[in-house]
């Protein structure tokens, strides 16, 4: 038998355990005045994990179809921001393949959206940042897969690319130079054309800064030789490019084709420096029979007059 002093304390303690057993049960008054924005999400609307992303330093990555990644950097505000995004056609689905670049400011509104495709890739040209603090870029693949891809954030602090009196050609990338050997302008690459004068822009033209290459005077049907030697990873039409081909040579460097009238070769086909693999002409937006060219070294577009000899 249990002592009445004893019997009290046990009942008290039990009914205390059952009202916080309700208590927890039940929503709190704290619960109730919270607004619901402030719920936790459930864990099949957690947004992707998103990448840092270091201004200057370029970054790769490989976008499937239906997908967005997400890359994250931060900066002082009254910066200016220019976004540069590359692809390997390759590994692409197709040249058509859509892609958009949605660069977001620190309270989450949209500061702009380029859309694009795999050989026309979406360019963001110094964007002002309005405030300090992190900002999302993400690339989406709106149709297609896109594929491998080369991404590169670069920050200044006053107009280059869009100031027309600067030249904005950038800094040459280096070549490797294997030990006991000197550097050799031009990196192997010839002329991919019988002429060599500069017909419309050249590399990041100051009236575009889109332009990725150097539009070479020729004449309709000129031959069009192999740069240096390679393997053929692509040879068909390409929407703005027309007809384009794309050449994969050694340590990573590509060179690209384009406007072609015909072209004579075909992907996976092996080529020797000087061979011909196209005629001159205007396909796609050409407003006159030249080449297009351009010249990339780890899927960064470099200027060709660099490179050329």
């Amino acid at each position: 038998m249990i002592p009445r002093g004893r019997r009290f304390l046990f009942t008290l303690t039990a009914l205390l355990a059952a009202g916080l057993l309700l208590v927890g049960c039940g929503p709190s008054r704290g619960a109730e005045r919270r607004p619901a924005g402030d719920a936790f999400p459930p864990p099949e609307s957690t947004p992707p994990p998103q990448s840092l992303l270091i201004p200057g330093e370029p970054v790769g990555g490989r976008l499937e179809e239906g997908e967005t990644d997400r890359w994250v950097f931060a900066t002082e505000g009254g910066r200016l921001a220019t976004v540069e995004v590359w692809f390997r056609p390759s590994t692409a689905s197709g040249p058509e393949a859509a892609v958009a670049a949605v660069l977001v400011g620190p309270e989450g509104a949209t500061l702009t959206e380029e859309p694009g495709t795999v050989t026309l890739p979406p360019y963001i040209v110094e964007q002002e940042l309005p405030q300090t603090g992190s900002y999302l870029l993400r690339l989406e693949a709106r149709s297609g897969t896109p594929g491998q891809y080369t991404l590169l954030v670069t920050l200044s602090e006053e107009r280059y690319l869009t100031r027309p009196e600067v030249y904005t050609g950038t800094l040459p990338l280096e070549p490797p130079v294997e030990e006991g050997e000197e550097a050799s302008g031009g990196w192997g690459f010839i002329w991919p054309s019988p002429r060599r004068a500069i017909s419309g822009w050249y590399f990041h033209d100051p009236e575009n800064p889109r332009h990725n290459g150097l539009d070479i005077a020729a004449y309709l049907h000129d031959p069009i030789y192999a740069a240096a030697a390679g393997t053929v990873v692509f040879a068909d039409v390409s929407g703005g490019y027309g007809n384009l081909v794309i050449l994969e040579h050694a340590d990573g460097w590509e060179s690209w084709y384009a406007h072609l009238s015909v072209i004579s070769v075909v992907v996976g086909q092996e080529v020797e420096q000087g061979e011909v693999i196209g005629a001159a002409g205007s396909t796609g937006y050409s407003t006159g029979p030249h080449l297009h060219f351009e010249l990339r070294y780890q899927g960064r577009p470099v200027d060709p007059l660099v490179y050329l000899h």
